[in-house]
């Protein structure tokens, strides 16, 4: 007879998640969430647009396709989608670093090798870190690309040049507000849900223009400390703050957080602490 086994634990159970971002990264989270027992509802508050100078990117893609460059830096998945439309191709004599797992695959997508990719801050001081330490020290000079939203702050692009390295830091793309959705607003002001994700600097002043007021009840979660910064910058809170910045990291970070509100709050009333980590009762579907 086969014994009966335990479900796994849902650690989102019951959550209502606000997902303010779409494409790949949107969906990847929403089923994530879903994996999880809790209740996504994804929202794009902006959208990928081209960039202001196209054309500076199109000689930019040329001159690495020509090999006038030793290292692309790349910061995002977006970026890797737009090197592809624009004809970069992998280089025999130039390596390619990135920020992260997301953006590592999303490059080994379109056909380019990593080189460096920080082993846990993935941020652009923990690639800056993680590409000068691969940098031989005797290798001043290198000539980097660095293809980056338009709106990207420029501490990654600085570092390197404080290294002394030649940085082309060319705009891969931008952004720009997406159609607004009917009765968002009115959901959260409402409390209808209980956490919003915050994963890039963009997206944080985003919910600052579009989504405020934002009730107490309704945690802010940011995907790493640079993006906390942008939500502190914008005028609101990061109740939470995921230390290992990857979608995975922000999902345990949400899950952390809950659980040791339920914890304390069983605590306070007097009931036993149960096994079950969900941090709400509920019925995802």
């Amino acid at each position: 007879m086969i014994p009966h086994l335990p479900s796994p634990p849902l650690p989102l159970r019951g959550l209502r998640i606000l997902i303010p971002r779409g494409g790949d990264l949107g969906e990847a989270l929403r089923e994530k969430i879903i994996e999880r027992g809790g209740i996504p509802t994804v929202a794009p508050l902006l959208e990928t647009v081209a960039p202001s100078d196209a054309s500076a990117l199109a000689a930019a893609v040329a001159r690495w396709n020509e090999g006038a460059y030793d290292w692309m830096v790349v910061t995002s998945a977006t970026t890797a989608s737009v090197l592809q439309r624009a004809g970069a191709r992998a280089q025999p004599g130039a390596k390619t670093a990135v920020v992260g797992p997301v953006t590592a695959a999303a490059m080994q997508l379109v056909g380019f090798r990593i080189h460096v990719i920080p082993g846990r801050d993935f941020s652009g001081d923990g690639l800056a870190v993680s590409l000068l330490a691969a940098i031989p020290s005797g290798d001043r000079g290198a000539r980097i690309l660095l293809p980056v939203s338009e709106l990207a702050d420029t501490r990654l692009e600085r570092a390197l040049r404080d290294a002394g390295h030649e940085v082309d830091r060319v705009g891969a793309y931008s952004t720009a507000p997406a159609p607004e959705i009917p009765g968002l607003r009115a959901t959260i002001a409402g409390g209808g849900i209980d956490v919003v994700l915050v994963t890039s600097g963009s997206a944080a002043r985003a919910v600052s223009a579009r989504l405020t007021p934002i009730p107490s009840t309704t945690r802010l979660a940011a995907i790493g400390r640079p993006t906390a910064g942008a939500l502190l910058s914008a005028g609101l809170r990061a109740d939470v703050v995921a230390e290992l910045s990857t979608t995975d990291g922000l999902l345990d970070a949400v899950s952390s957080e809950f659980l040791a509100e339920h914890e304390a709050a069983s605590s306070a009333a007097g009931a036993p602490t149960t096994l079950d980590p969900s941090p709400l009762s509920g019925d995802p579907s």
